[in-house]
């Protein structure tokens, strides 16, 4: 079933329609659902998809390329092609004759990571395809870093894309709609693999999410049990570094400073460190923030891995890869019921709110007012208790509103008043002109006792999160 991707799937569409050569870019984390997407759009339309092959040379990558191509061929090419520039050239007659939607996949594979490629292809696109009314090319990769730096940005292809696309996760509407489930079950499978449409999907073919997870994660020739290599190496190979980084990062969920990273990890600092956070987050994989009062320029941003299915693999998946047993039905009911695991699910909940702060402003009723959304942290000092928010949002009408986000099977009961007050109570005093209000996120609801004392804290219940962006 393919769900959602509403606009961006608007945006390919009003491109495909008028007969002006254009170029769109489109890039995503692997499994996001980039493929299908221009599929979906370019359904009705003429189309050739070329996709480029991981850990081949260069001229594998070609040979590939004339395999594809070698139906199209008005005529054989007298000398077999060397450069990219005399391969795309040989699609020239077969577009003049019948106009096609032209998509290289996996753009970052067909490059072999370099430049060579898309110098190539900008050549032929100014000097022939750019030509050829209905033509239309699309760019699509998995490495971010790539696809903005060498694509999007490159001098070659400098401000000819007029389309570009980031694809992004789907959201707890749409991962319900994909699931065909109940909101429970949906949030829980946002809360372990994120809204990843490949690691859905294949969800969906169990009887829960929960049986789905055991299996697919903790059996030896699980998907995901296998998976890290598949995205995470694919992406970085074996760069020590960005494993030092997320390693570093998966001990400390709440998240690290820069000068901490260098230290813990034992990694070099300076621009090479940039880079890797820079990549890092271009890939989907960790996600930087700033307190809301601070510049994003500032030294107190943190770095925080925020995909799920790395977050369940680095604590969960990993750590017992040698004792999973494909014959054990019982092992991950073991796992599920430990403290760690409950902790574990707690924050992913955290994440998953974050990641739908839009829809919990609408449920508050404040979405029309301007506001920038995130966690907050102050460190402790001897003048000040230090607080630690994972959302808060700071308003254009002078309102903090604060978020306590939790995640219990049952119902949450008064306690989380008392942590509610004294993180009001550090926030006040650090911004004594605002004013403060306090929200309990619950995934379960709230017992009746907690209803009855709240007061002016408001409560927002799990079904709030499902509101479509559309």
């Amino acid at each position: 079933m393919f769900v959602g991707r509403i606009a961006e799937l608007a945006k390919i569409e009003k491109m495909l329609q008028v007969d002006a050569p254009s170029i769109a870019v489109l890039y995503g984390r692997r499994r996001i659902g980039k493929t299908e997407l221009i599929r979906q759009a370019t359904k009705q339309k003429p189309t050739l998809f070329f996709e480029g092959i991981e850990n081949s040379s260069k001229s594998e990558q070609i040979d590939a390329f004339l395999f594809q191509i070698e139906p199209h061929l008005v005529e054989q090419p007298k000398n077999k092609p060397v450069k990219w520039r005399e391969a795309f050239q040989l699609l020239t007659p077969f577009l003049k004759e019948k106009p096609h939607v032209v998509v290289l996949d996996e753009l970052q594979w067909l490059a072999n990571y370099r430049s060579d490629l898309i110098v190539d292809l900008k050549l032929i696109w100014d000097q022939q395809w750019s030509r050829i009314p209905g033509v239309k090319l699309i760019l699509c990769g998995s490495i971010a870093s790539f696809m903005k730096d060498k694509v999007v940005k490159s001098t070659a292809l400098y401000g000819r894309a007029e389309t570009i696309i980031h694809l992004q996760a789907l959201n707890l509407f749409e991962t319900k709609k994909l699931l065909e489930c109940n909101e429970s079950e949906a949030l829980l499978a946002q809360m372990h693999v994120g809204g990843i449409p490949q690691y859905l999907n294949l969800l969906k073919q169990f009887p829960s999410v929960s049986m789905g997870i055991a299996e697919l994660a903790f059996t030896k020739e699980g998907y995901l049990a296998t998976e890290y290599d598949r995205i995470f190496v694919s992406h970085f190979g074996k760069n020590r570094d960005y494993e030092k980084i997320i390693r570093y990062l998966s001990a400390h969920p709440y998240g690290s400073v820069r000068k901490d990273i260098v230290s813990g990890a034992k990694t070099s600092s300076g621009g090479r460190l940039s880079e890797n956070l820079a990549n890092l987050e271009a890939a989907g994989f960790i996600s930087s923030f700033t307190p809301v009062d601070k510049k994003h320029t500032s030294t107190t941003i943190r770095y925080e891995i925020t995909d799920q299915f790395l977050r369940l693999y680095l604590n969960f998946i990993e750590p017992n890869m040698k004792v999973l047993d494909t014959t054990n039905a019982t092992f991950f009911a073991s796992i599920s019921t430990s403290p760690a695991y409950r902790s574990w699910l707690g924050r992913s909940f955290e994440y998953v709110c974050r990641q739908h702060s839009s829809q919990i402003s609408k449920a508050l009723g404040f979405s029309a007012v301007r506001y920038i959304a995130g966690p907050f942290f102050r460190r402790n000092t001897e003048e000040m208790k230090g607080v630690q928010l994972d959302l808060l949002y700071d308003r254009a009408d002078n309102v903090l509103t604060i978020c306590e986000m939790k995640y219990h099977n049952v119902k949450i009961g008064q306690s989380v008043l008392s942590e509610l007050a004294e993180k009001e109570s550090v926030l006040q005093e650090l911004f004594p002109q605002k004013t403060i209000q306090s929200v309990v996120v619950a995934a379960n609801g709230v017992t009746q006792n907690l209803a009855d004392v709240l007061g002016k804290t408001r409560i927002v219940e799990a079904p709030a999160l499902f509101v479509s962006d559309v």
